[in-house]
């Protein structure tokens, strides 16, 4: 079973008529390295976005995320927060460093 489904998946942002990402389909196997690259606002980010619900941007989304064949919708974040990561492309930009700011 792949760990990540996706099933044509669109996502608009609000005040937008053109799609962000339209109609992407692909599967993650487990242990399977994946990279995701394209010129600035090809929808990298909003793709990636959409695969961890806490991190989803306010817009419409149409199609089917899967998560080890489970709607990612109906797993609680605590449970995505234990299995599924998310790395910036910069990572001074991450929500945990190892630097303080004041």
């Amino acid at each position: 079973m792949a760990t990540f489904t996706i099933k044509d998946l669109s996502f608009t942002y609000p005040e937008r008529e053109q799609p962000a990402i339209s109609d992407i389909n692909f599967k993650v196997e487990y242990g399977e390295f994946v990279v995701v690259c394209g010129q600035t606002g090809c929808g990298k980010s909003t793709l990636l976005r959409n695969l961890k619900s806490v991190l989803t941007p306010h817009g419409q989304r149409k199609g089917e995320i899967l998560f080890y064949g489970r709607p990612i919708e109906t797993i609680s974040d605590r449970e995505q927060a234990s299995r599924i990561g998310y790395v910036l492309q910069n990572p001074d930009n991450q929500i945990v460093t190892d630097k303080v700011w004041h």
